[in-house]
């Protein structure tokens, strides 16, 4: 497959520009405040799953415009919450609906690159649990208004938050904000440590995760970030077992150009060139179990 051009992709809802092995993926609905529709979730998905497989690409960071009102206002509700529902599952039943934000969450939770949020307004719903949690590193905006307002709009937490943000934060304080249906700001005690840097204004925010990402881009190796993200994520419930596939791990990374080329630079005390692709990963991952979340059709 060829290399994508971004700009000749189709997006409708987002853009995305590359600035040296950093993609740079902006919310671009800022007239309606970034909801959250169709489009925007198809050209998120789309969008990971290129970058997840584009070699030029090492880290990944997603903003919004920096005139949005908001970085994403959540759920477009104009039309109520049917226009969530997908056509599949008016026909199929209840059992075949898709969530689409939990789409986009896992399509940002499998990318194999580094994945950084840069959350430079408010964020509601969707905005938070879809386009945050499932990132490896988040940057935030001091003033951003944080809402998790499932419950008091009748419905329950979606984009898979009920597996992330427990595991993030801890089930007491995902208990509080899921039961309160509480609106926070990013130093709020509830969300402590989910944030690797809080920033006073908005307009500092995206600098400093572009930054990071800059440093990430050219200082780490690819592979050993695959790996390292795969046994948090994807690691076992026992010491034992973790300890094998950790032990593995290190076998395999231990023989790698990269691992080389990281003692090599570190002996001569110059910055690494790691050049190693992801496509050497493929003979040992995945070690977990690949579930396929699509639905099968029983009707014609």
């Amino acid at each position: 497959m060829s290399l994508p051009d971004y700009a000749n992709v189709g997006f409708t809802s987002i853009n995305v520009q590359l600035d040296g092995a950093v993609a740079v993926v902006t919310l671009a609905r800022t007239k309606q405040r970034n909801t959250f529709v169709g489009s925007l979730a198809n050209d998120l998905i789309k969008a990971y799953d290129f970058l997840d497989r584009d070699e030029r690409v090492r880290v990944v960071v997603l903003t919004a415009e920096p005139d949005a009102p908001a970085f994403c206002s959540g759920a477009d509700l104009s039309g109520g919450w049917e226009r969530i529902l997908d056509d599949e599952s008016e026909k199929e039943g209840e059992h075949a609906h898709r969530d689409s934000g939990g789409q986009v969450t896992m399509a940002i939770f499998r990318c194999r690159k580094i994945t950084i949020v840069a959350v430079n307004g408010h964020a509601v719903g969707v905005g938070v649990t879809g386009l945050q949690l499932p990132c490896d590193i988040r940057f935030a905006w001091a003033g951003a208004k944080l809402a998790f307002p499932f419950v008091r709009r009748g419905i329950a937490p979606e984009a898979c938050s009920s597996y992330l943000l427990p595991r993030l934060i801890g089930h007491s304080r995902a208990m509080s904000l899921f039961i309160t249906g509480a609106t926070v700001t990013p130093d709020s005690p509830l969300l402590s440590g989910l944030y690797h840097a809080i920033l006073p204004t908005r307009e500092e925010v995206f600098p400093a995760a572009l930054a990071l990402a800059k440093d990430l881009a050219v200082n780490t190796s690819q592979t050993a970030i695959a790996v390292t993200k795969a046994l948090v994520w994807r690691g076992y419930d026992n010491i034992e077992e973790q300890h094998i596939v950790d032990s593995r791990a290190i076998r395999i990374l231990a023989r790698s150009p990269d691992a080389e080329e990281g003692a090599t630079a570190f002996k001569q005390r110059r910055a690494p060139r790691f050049a190693d692709q992801l496509s050497r990963l493929t003979p040992w991952m995945p070690w977990w179990r690949e579930i396929n979340v699509a639905h099968r059709k029983n009707k014609l």
